[in-house]
């Protein structure tokens, strides 16, 4: 996940807990009395394990890196290889979804669907439906264009529930369109998430009724413009739901470029800076507020193109579901699997439905779809799973809140659990691989080892992390977890750098 967080996340909450220990000054922090050896670190280990022990502190000290830094590596066996402070809790950014998506597996199952209702509260006559429809929303984060075959159909799926409502013999709506989002809380955005980036996709509040991942797209353009002219746009959705203000400034090409989206907490005047390349395209998207208002917005000005006229407004009405007799439901929309879900959540690392998984997670198992119970039910999880989870804290599932602490060694053992607990080969396909597929497919390039490294990438303010397995050099699997906090801005380049040299001595060890 490539943020573009303009606040320091961690480099001055995280460094007051997260003292650095058990490692010299050279490593780049301030010596401290080293702390007991853990039971794992303290175990004999065999010649090729301390070998990898020693690669890696050799590594961490020629960085000379100003960062907590935080390895743990394991064998298939079991046996600790590698742990530079490995039990240190520290804040993991998006290896944070490595423990939602293996907590969702496991307790919904991969074949699991989210559903969205539809509802009536009137009769049908002659093809008219007297009253309201309500849309009842059931986590789906996937409705939209991502899983159609044709990606850049950004109202199909609302043109496959007017057909759906065609069959069910409606022509007409007298009533409201009526969105109800009751399944999730009306936390909509996490208060440890950074306001000011609100309006970038990666913030898209989390509703239980969403269109589009909360999202509008946006076509930019600088064809057939000079530097220092504005950008022009095409929005997708062209709606009225938002006030779009174009500030973005055509620049030479060859310059390195960047646009930035902001709005307020509640409304969806989307103020776009920043800056294109003259005679190039780029494809955007930014986050709305209200994503089940506006997903009943989008649906009745399609129904009305579809030739169903809709008398009433759209509107959001949280509970309008739940009184409802037993024969007011007209069709049923089921997501694609968990499993298509969780492997867009790890292989593009999106928030939006990580968080959805999250939430869900909550409702089904503790009967609140909220951040709170989410995080309470992912913890038991690991704990009764026996998943070392010592530190533990989940804030939110997709990692975007800096107070999130998880281990490496935590990491390697959700890694491992998930590779026995009958779920291994789909599992291993919501990671991303080096030079494949994923985030990793632009990584160690040029390296020969580069497609026997899988792993989940991590990115926001101050942290950088990488967690995953190598097929090391006899082919068998070696489990780490890197872990990179209180990394200042001019830092950042060296220390991905160290991510990536760590990863591939692994794949090269033997």
């Amino acid at each position: 996940m490539n943020l573009r967080f303009h606040h320091v996340l961690a480099c001055s909450a995280i460094a007051a807990s997260l003292a650095f220990t058990g490692l010299p000054a050279a490593y780049g922090q301030t010596a401290a009395p080293v702390a007991p050896q853990s039971p794992a670190a303290a175990t004999a280990r065999p010649a090729s394990t301390l070998r990898l022990q020693s690669l890696v502190e050799d590594t961490i000290r020629k960085a000379s890196l100003p960062a907590t830094i935080c390895v743990y590596v394991e064998d298939v066996n079991g046996q600790p290889a590698a742990d530079v402070k490995g039990e240190h809790p520290v804040a993991p950014a998006s290896n944070n979804k490595l423990v939602t998506t293996a907590a969702g597996l496991t307790l919904l199952g991969p074949d699991f669907h989210f559903e969205t209702r539809f509802y009536r509260n009137g009769t049908i006559s002659n093809g008219v439906l007297q009253g309201d429809l309500i849309v009842y929303g059931g986590g789906d984060p996937g409705i939209g264009p991502r899983y159609l075959q044709d990606k850049r159909d950004t109202l199909g799926v609302l043109r496959q529930w007017a057909a759906k409502l065609k069959q069910a013999g409606i022509t007409q709506i007298t009533g409201n369109i009526i969105a109800d989002d009751s399944y999730f809380d009306d936390v909509y955005f996490h208060p440890k998430w950074y306001p000011k980036e609100r309006g970038e996709w990666y913030e898209a509040e989390i509703s239980a009724l969403a269109f589009n991942d909360n999202c509008i797209d946006m076509t930019w353009s600088g064809e057939g413009l000079l530097p220092d002219q504005t950008a022009k746009v095409t929005i997708s959705p062209k709606t009225d739901y938002i006030q779009f203000d174009n500030q973005v400034k055509t620049v030479a090409a060859g310059r390195s470029t960047e646009r930035y989206y902001q709005r307020g907490a509640t409304d969806n005047h989307i103020v776009a800076t920043g800056t294109l390349n003259v005679g190039t395209t780029n494809i955007d998207s930014a986050a709305i507020h209200d994503g089940a208002l506006y997903t009943v917005t989008e649906l009745k000005q399609v129904l009305q193109q579809q030739g169903i006229q809709v008398g009433g407004k759209a509107i959001k009405q949280r509970g309008a579901a739940a009184t409802l007799p037993q024969d007011a439901g007209l069709f049923v929309h089921k997501s694609v699997s968990l499993l298509q879900v969780c492997q867009t959540i790890n292989l593009v690392s999106q928030n939006f439905y990580a968080e959805c998984v999250f939430k869900t997670i909550g409702k089904v198992k503790a009967g609140e779809g909220s951040f709170n119970a989410a995080g309470r039910v992912v913890e038991d999880f690991c704990k009764k799973n026996q998943i070392y989870s010592v530190g533990h804290h989940a804030v939110d599932g997709s990692g975007l809140s800096d107070e999130n602490r998880v281990t490496p060694r935590q990491l390697v053992s959700v890694l491992k659990f998930m590779d026995t607990h009958g779920l291994k080969d789909k599992w291993r396909s919501t990671l991303p691989q080096g030079q494949v597929r994923g985030s990793l497919k632009n990584r160690f390039g040029g390296v020969a080892e580069a497609r026997r490294i899988f792993g989940k990438t991590g990115s926001i303010g101050g942290v950088r992390s990488l967690s995953g397995f190598v097929k090391d050099a006899s082919g068998k699997d070696v489990y780490y977890s890197i872990v990179l906090n209180d990394l200042d801005n001019k830092d950042v380049p060296a220390g991905m750098k160290l991510i990536d040299k760590i990863a591939v001595e692994l794949a090269k060890s033997k």
